[in-house]
């Protein structure tokens, strides 16, 4: 089985186990979330979590109840960053405080949030609640670290934010979760000497999965891709495909290029302009690069795994995060 076909799969199983812990009552808490979540996503993150435990001599449905608790978790953060982001638009439908408000969906968001410790309180007991606990709550942490330091960024207009400090916040935003997911994995197969190593590898493909995505959004295909193509420089998003190009350009240009990253509204000239520039100076090749060696970094995690098929699995997934084209 190819990596699209297990997380097809898998995928399905994990909304399942979701969707039966969404409370029916009282609807102007609950009633819009199962319609949120269903909007589709890679669900990449619990499927890692799924795989891992497997690749790892274990079995799938012992991870779910964390899988599942992770999928939660990351759609609880996508309804706050939207806030955050003043984002319009979620897989192709209004964000949630666009449709029905910001107190509303930050509610809303809080109650998905509890939700993750419900499930994991009702079916994750003893010793074993306690240490899968402490892999998800120290990743949690890192995501809204991540989140905090993107936000700075924002609020103080900088846009002198080094490669470094892209990859220290996209570790906690992004890639801290993606290692938890595939850490628990091992830890549900009670492969106590394969937490480090998967975690190592799922953070290394985290950072890859991001920079992949900010790649995507300058260059998919927009049939295929299900956001608008530039969003990221509309937004003004520090993606090491900017810190690249800023790095690139001389002062007056670079000058240029900041003064139209920082306005609230650009053209779509100026985005076009932006895009043109990042090929030009070799900017999305050079994240592209970046991230076909993280993932290749992330493969050498894997020596440990003794499952052969397991590891191809792991392998084909890694792959997956650098060759998907939405």
């Amino acid at each position: 089985m190819d990596a699209g076909e297990y997380i097809k799969s898998r995928a399905g199983r994990v909304e399942e186990e979701v969707y039966s812990r969404l409370p029916e009552e009282p609807k102007e808490v609950y009633g819009m979330l199962k319609e949120y979540i269903s909007r589709g996503g890679k669900r990449i993150r619990p499927v890692l979590a799924l795989a891992s435990c497997s690749a790892c001599g274990g079995r799938e449905e012992d991870a779910m109840p964390f899988a599942a608790a992770i999928e939660m978790f990351h759609n609880f953060t996508l309804i706050h960053d939207d806030i955050e982001d003043s984002s319009p638009m979620r897989r192709g439908r209004p964000t949630l405080h666009m449709e029905y408000g910001v107190p509303i969906a930050i509610n809303s968001g809080d109650a998905l949030y509890n939700l993750v410790w419900d499930l994991l309180a009702k079916e994750v007991g003893g010793e074993r609640f306690r240490e899968g606990a402490g892999i998800l709550i120290r990743s949690f942490k890192a995501v809204a670290e991540g989140q905090g330091i993107e936000l700075n960024w924002y609020c103080e207009n900088r846009f002198d934010v080094g490669e470094e400090e892209y990859l220290r916040m996209v570790g906690g935003k992004t890639a801290a979760l993606i290692g938890a997911s595939c850490e628990i994995g091992a830890y549900c197969a009670g492969a106590e000497g394969m937490r480090g190593p998967m975690m190592e590898f799922g953070e290394s493909i985290g950072l890859a999965f991001q920079i992949k995505d900010d790649v995507l959004n300058l260059t998919a295909d927009p049939s295929k891709y299900r956001k608008k193509i530039g969003e990221d420089i509309d937004e003004g998003k520090r993606s090491m495909i900017i810190i690249h190009l800023l790095a690139s350009l001389e002062p007056g240009a670079r000058g240029k290029v900041v003064g139209a990253l920082g306005k609230k509204e650009k053209s779509g000239g100026e985005i076009e302009e932006i895009i043109g520039l990042a090929k030009e100076h070799g900017s999305i090749k050079y994240a592209s690069d970046y991230a076909e060696r993280l993932v290749r970094k992330a493969k050498g995690s894997l020596g440990a795994v003794e499952n052969a098929e397991g590891r191809r699995l792991m392998e084909s997934l890694a792959d997956y995060i650098v060759n998907r084209e939405k």
